[in-house]
């Protein structure tokens, strides 16, 4: 699967006894600054994923250790590729690329691309009111308040039985999803609740693996919580560049690499 996200190796060994960072994003290497998280350090290093950068835009990032030190790291700048993401940022391994397809005249063969983007449903801005008769008046009371903000549909398709089991695993978690999109689409990144996953066959030959996928959506708050492993520190991608734990020594790996995900994703400079 392709990737879309920055990572960074924080490391302030001999520079204090610093046990957790807090990690700040910003769009310039002076900030403003925005807190995305704090992160526990291991013998003061940690390698730290973050899974929503924005796309197609130059970020920077500060870390402060709880004695005050500090490091300023970047610009990264994250390529869409083109493509519309859909993210679990707390289980990052489930994060899904979706790319469009052009036709018989564009790259788009019988299987390719696996994950095929066919688009946002319309949006709905739903109103929070409540109307009530009155007695001999035209007019209903109007109780109202903030507007609630957008919900629509997802839409896509798999086109590997595979790739199906994948929008299973995505799902399946049950909580927020990250949607982003390139700029384009006029798309700002937001937290979504996937509501009722809706599959169904794209062939009337059930044989085809192609599958269709409605999936409505709200739009709600970030989600916080501890991060389920990581995008290297998990043993699906361990068992994927390693088929045997004699190829992982052999390699020079350690449970130590395992531990805190340099054994897949090495440290940066």
């Amino acid at each position: 699967m392709p990737e879309a996200h920055v990572e960074l190796f924080i490391d302030f060994s001999g520079l204090g006894v610093d046990t957790t960072a807090e990690i700040y994003r910003g769009l310039s290497a002076t900030g403003p600054w925005v807190l995305i998280d704090t992160v526990p350090l291991l013998d003061e290093q940690a390698v730290y994923i973050d899974s929503t950068a924005p796309l197609d835009t130059p970020v920077w990032y500060r870390i402060v250790g709880d004695t005050a030190t500090e490091d300023i790291q970047g610009p990264f700048t994250v390529d869409s590729l083109d493509m519309v993401w859909i993210k679990d940022p707390l289980r990052p391994w489930a994060s899904q690329a979706f790319a469009l397809c052009e036709g018989p005249v564009g790259p788009c063969g019988p299987a390719d691309p696996v994950y095929l983007w066919l688009g946002f449903g319309a949006e709905d801005w739903n109103p929070d009111v409540g109307l009530f008769p009155i007695l001999n008046s035209e007019h209903p009371a109007d109780v109202y308040a903030r507007r609630k903000h957008a919900d629509g549909v997802l839409r896509f398709v798999t086109r590997s039985l595979p790739a199906a089991e994948s929008i299973y695993d995505l799902f399946t978690a049950g909580g927020p999803l990250f949607v982003q999109a390139p700029p384009i689409y006029g798309w700002t990144d937001a937290y979504v609740q996937p509501l009722v996953v809706n599959k169904d066959y794209l062939n009337p030959d059930q044989r085809v693996p192609d599958r269709i996928w409605n999936v409505p959506w709200v739009i709600v708050d970030p989600v916080i919580g501890p991060t389920q492993g990581t995008l290297c520190a998990n043993w699906c991608a361990v068992a994927e560049a390693f088929a045997t734990f004699a190829d992982m020594t052999a390699a020079g790996g350690t449970w130590q690499d395992v531990a805190d995900g340099t054994l897949v994703c090495p440290p940066g400079p």
